[in-house]
């Protein structure tokens, strides 16, 4: 059982779009409370606190007493279905209650996050003026991590918590909304089109100024234009037996490449979007192509997240076995293994992350030799490499961590995690300019749960 923390610690935040944010200044949020009308009527703010949140609320025009007060999975102060009624009721759009362990159990505000409900939060006071008030810290939220609140929202009940009952403690209606946005800090959104897109990888064109994303579901593939934002299917899913589309790269002659996932295929697409060629790796059981990296010689190098092997696609486009990993210190263990790949811009040597270990590896090219970079890039999934600077894509953790590397890029330190304004098991990145876009997959939404729509990529600038 997790108790609620009264102690409040800075923690090191990232730069929002065009404005550096002093590391000292800690991470907070706000969301204004709304009427069903839409008029404003509280206010409630939030500061991260070591590993918890503060919390202080205040709100008027509410019945004397105390009120329900939970945290919603959407960050949508809209009408909606109401799961504990079946009907359309204000603030429905903001969901049930956020569930990051999903257990399905509503319980206390002291009830662990694996037991019960995240959003599970104190009961508001309503005093005889009909102004609501209170100040908690809990370390059952976060605004950073997979407990992370951001662009989620707030919701005021008009009956008491019984903190038992499901779906939401009989707490009644939903008096009062507002969606958790983080303080002085600037994205942009890409919006995709498809209810399934589940976007896991990215790519981008700079000749044409356009990026790619792929489904991790179905295959298909949309072209962004990176300006305006307009989406064009550029490839559908099932093309050349493509029923998933993960990692991705743009090569010198605009070809797309797209690693296949379970598939063990690894398609090459041309600039208008048909097939140049598709490519598959040896026929062993429960293959898993997961990224790939284009190196100056004009070969490609695969990761499989599932078998110990790093594939080499050559110059003339075969496949073959180049680095088998059973003979390195890489050990793969049960989950996702080696996945996100990026090469030093000589092709000297390959950064790679293990996700399921958290452990950065460093491949020279020449003698293959292996070498630990760092621990604690636990999720690890894609990679970004600028100078010596590392974007490393965190999934579950919903994080993106910029670690700085040594000159000789065998060792690394982590300066920061960045949950940008609320990311959704963010899958890659990829540099555009002096941006970072980066996908937000919702990945742990494909088996259960509802995935927030429509799926997007995320623009910041480079932290």
């Amino acid at each position: 059982m997790k108790r609620l923390m009264f102690s409040v610690l800075p923690l090191m935040v990232g730069l929002a779009l065009g404005q550096a944010v002093p590391a000292s200044i800690p991470l907070t949020a706000t969301a204004t409370l709304m009427m069903p009308d839409g008029e404003a009527a509280g206010t409630a703010t939030f500061t991260q606190a070591g590993n918890g949140v503060q919390v202080t609320v205040q709100v008027s025009g509410l019945a004397a007493g105390n009120h329900g007060m939970h945290v919603h999975e959407y960050g949508r102060c809209t009408p909606g279905v109401d799961a504990a009624t079946n009907t359309i009721v204000p603030f429905g759009g903001a969901g049930g209650h956020f569930d990051p362990g999903m257990t399905g159990n509503h319980d206390s505000p002291q009830t662990d996050n694996m037991h019960g409900h995240g959003g599970d939060l104190p009961m508001l006071v309503v005093g005889a003026d009909g102004t609501g008030r209170a100040t908690f810290t809990t370390d059952k939220i976060s605004l950073t991590g997979e407990n992370g609140i951001l662009k989620r929202s707030l919701v005021v009940h008009a009956m008491p918590d019984d903190y038992m009952s499901d779906p939401s403690g009989k707490s009644g209606a939903r008096e009062r909304c507002g969606v958790i946005e983080r303080d002085s800090f600037e994205t942009r959104n890409y919006p995709l089109p498809g209810p399934q897109d589940f976007p896991e990888g990215v790519a981008y064109d700079a000749v044409k100024d356009v990026l790619y994303t792929g489904s991790a579901a179905n295959g298909t593939i949309y072209q962004i234009d990176a300006k305006t934002g307009n989406v064009i299917k550029f490839s559908d899913g099932g093309a050349q037996g493509r029923n998933s589309a993960l990692g991705m790269k743009v090569d010198a002659s605009g070809r797309l490449w797209v690693a296949g996932g379970a598939s063990g295929s690894i398609s090459i697409l041309n600039g208008d979007g048909t097939p140049f060629k598709t490519l598959m790796t040896p026929r062993t059981p429960l293959p898993f192509i997961n990224d790939l990296v284009l190196l100056p010689d004009g070969s490609a190098i695969v990761t499989d997240s599932s078998r110990p092997t790093l594939f080499q696609v050559t110059p003339e486009l075969r496949v073959r076995k180049w680095l088998d990993l059973r003979d390195t210190p890489i050990e793969y263990q049960p989950g996702t293994n080696l996945n996100g790949i990026v090469a030093l811009p000589d092709g000297s040597a390959l950064l790679t992350i293990q996700s399921n270990t958290g452990i950065l590896w460093h491949i020279d090219v020449a003698s293959q030799q292996v070498t630990r970079v760092m621990d604690g890039l636990n999720n690890g999934d894609g990679l970004v490499l600028t100078g010596q600077t590392l974007y490393v894509v965190r999934n579950k953790d919903g994080v993106v961590s910029k670690v700085m590397l040594a000159a000789d890029f065998k060792s690394g330190t982590l300066q920061i995690n960045e949950p940008l304004r609320g990311l959704r098991f963010p899958a890659t990145a990829v540099l555009v300019g002096d941006d970072l876009v980066v996908t937000q997959a919702q990945l742990d939404k494909r088996q259960k749960g509802a995935p927030e729509t429509p799926f997007q990529l995320t623009r910041v600038k480079r932290f």
